[in-house]
């Protein structure tokens, strides 16, 4: 019996080269296969065939690797090991593995790096930050969880900063697309958690779990929406748009300003506005010397009125709400809002892990493991634990301190240093208008994470690795890119 397809499907069959056949052949089989494993409970099958497609990705098409990384970032669910004290976000921290074995592979044999890339003062600042916090390894209290720890820090730069430079470097879109695979899958997620948030009346408290699995509380759910917010915003305003990009983006923009919104994360609303408040900075080319004599202003009449500010701050009983007002009050309340007390008992705890070993500290990934025996009676709250469970120091500055001593947390303030000077720098400097909006939208990502982090630290997650080394990469880019290079990025297709 003949078929008669449809002349524009007959016409496509007709293009497809015998190589393309055997691979659309291929694929079906793998779905037919992969369907009957699933429904008869065998995922050793799926698993096997995600990394044969994992390799013949690598091998033949790396950049969809890239992109699939970015993608399924936000999807990671988070595996514990805890007889090992070891982690691993699944699937997107296997694919960094590999993608960090492949470029050692290639840098072994056949990939040279611009010798203007290694001496750039990001790459440098990198280099640093991963040399001492090795050296502290080798002093670690808890050496496993140390070297686990470095290796996925290896694996975090080398995936989401190195190659990030290699995919971006030659064509700008490949930024784009890399960026926009991670803003569409956060988005999803904003979309599902919005949905089951609604569905209890948006209850403050179901706000602080209700984006599990794909991010395990509300202040990483947030800080990585306040990290967006920029990124598509400025994308927006790209050159060369059509409508239809405009559209999506905005799009974009309003999902991640809901999802912020609705993260109830006090530090990500902070983070955001402090980012809007260096924008109106950069626009108006306010002179840094005049912040800097704001700044001194604003220091000595906190120094001068600091009894005044902690008396009051101790008379405030707001907790936590689901009302913006109030949550936005709860924010000084350090006598019986829990997480802000908790938050003093994390840090104090680290304090006195810095004053018994303040050059080489207690070991990376080490500090939730060893700072029970620092806390103090009158810090500790409900939400406190001895075990070990409940995450880290809560300073992008002080837990490093804290595990890599004074040295390890003057790396952190290196790697702040370089990429906001090199980001704002560029932007000041640059006349290419496209090369100036990347500039600015990282930079400004960046702000609002280097903000959050002094109330949080997620950087050694997946979830925020990504978008930050990802970030530091542009950065590099841009900043060594000639200014007369022609504006040739847009998100439309380029005509022939």
């Amino acid at each position: 019996m003949k078929i008669n397809l449809p002349p524009s499907l007959k016409k496509l069959t007709n293009k497809l080269t015998g190589e393309q056949w055997a691979l659309l052949l291929t694929a079906v089989l793998l779905v037919f296969v992969n369907s009957i494993a699933i429904t008869k409970e065998l995922p050793i099958i799926p698993l096997l065939t995600g990394g044969a497609v994992l390799v013949y990705l690598l091998i033949f098409h790396v950049d969809w690797v890239m992109y699939l990384m970015a993608f399924v970032t936000p999807f990671s669910i988070a595996l514990e090991f805890k007889e090992y004290k070891l982690g691993l976000s699944f699937p997107s921290e296997i694919v960094m593995i590999a993608v960090t074995f492949l470029f050692l592979c290639r840098l072994i044999y056949d990939l040279s790096i611009d010798r203007k890339l290694l001496r750039h003062p990001i790459s440098i600042a990198i280099f640093v930050y991963l040399a001492w916090m090795f050296m502290t390894c080798l002093t670690s209290e808890i050496p496993v969880v140390s070297i686990k720890f470095w290796l996925s820090k290896i694996w975090f730069t080398t995936a989401c900063y190195w190659m990030a430079i290699q995919l971006i470097k030659d064509d700008n879109r490949n930024l784009l697309r890399y960026f926009t695979c991670y803003a569409v899958a956060l988005a999803i997620v904003v979309l599902i958690t919005s949905v089951k948030h609604a569905m209890s009346g948006f209850d403050s408290n179901y706000a602080h779990w209700v984006m599990s699995p794909f991010y395990n509380d509300h202040t990483a759910y947030g800080a990585v929406l306040a990290f967006f917010v920029p990124i598509t915003g400025c994308c927006f305003f790209l050159p060369k748009n059509n409508v239809f990009h405009k559209i999506f983006y905005a799009a974009l923009t309003a999902i991640m300003l809901m999802g912020l919104y609705l993260s109830y994360s006090r530090a990500a609303w902070i983070s955001f506005v402090v980012a809007l408040g260096v924008l109106v900075v950069l626009k108006l080319r306010i002179k840094l010397s005049w912040l800097v004599a704001a700044g001194l202003v604003f220091g000595t009449a906190f120094y001068i009125y600091a009894d005044d500010i902690l008396y009051k701050m101790s008379r405030n009983s707001q907790d936590s709400s689901g009302n913006l007002t109030e949550q936005l009050q709860s924010m000084s309340n350090i006598t019986t809002d829990a997480s802000n007390v908790e938050r003093l008992n994390r840090w104090e705890s680290a304090f006195g892990m810095i004053r018994e070993r303040p050059v080489v500290g207690w070991g990376p990934g080490t500090y939730q493991f060893v700072y029970a025996p620092f806390q103090k009676s009158q810090f500790k709250t409900i939400i406190t634990t001895d075990f070990g469970d409940g995450g880290n120091a809560h300073s992008e500055y002080i837990g490093p301190c804290a595990e890599s001593g004074i040295v390890g947390m003057l790396t952190v303030f290196a790697l702040l240093f370089c990429s906001l000077y090199t980001g704002i720098r560029t932007y000041n400097h640059a006349h290419n208008p496209t090369r100036r909006l990347f500039c600015l939208m990282m930079t400004l990502a960046l702000v609002t994470y280097f903000v959050h982090g002094t109330l949080n630290n997620f950087l050694d997650t997946d979830k925020l690795s990504l978008p930050f080394w990802g970030a530091f990469a542009v950065i590099t880019v841009m900043s060594l890119k000639p200014d007369t290079e022609p504006d040739a990025v847009s998100t439309a297709p380029q005509k022939p």
